[in-house]
C-alpha cells in the first residue's frame, strides 16, 4: 500500500506579513541612506501594500 504525498496548503498570512515586513524594513533603510524622500513614502507605501496583496492572493490560488 503506497502513501501519497500529503498536500500542504500555502500560508497566506505568513507571506502577506513577510511582504509587508521586509518592504517596511526596505523603506526605511532606504529613507535612512537618503535614497528616497519622504514625500515618495505614500505611493511607496502603497505600492508595497498592493504587492502584498498581489502575493497573498497569488499564494491562497496556488493552495
Amino acid at each position: 500500500m503506497s502513501q501519497q504525498p500529503r498536500k500542504t496548503r500555502p500560508d497566506v498570512p505568513g507571506v502577506v506579513a513577510g511582504t509587508v515586513l521586509a518592504g517596511g524594513a526596505t523603506i526605511w533603510m532606504l529613507t535612512e541612506n537618503g535614497a528616497l524622500q519622504s514625500d515618495d513614502l505614500g505611493v511607496t507605501s502603497a505600492l508595497l501594500l498592493v504587492t502584498a496583496g498581489l502575493l497573498g492572493l497569488a499564494a491562497s490560488r496556488r493552495g
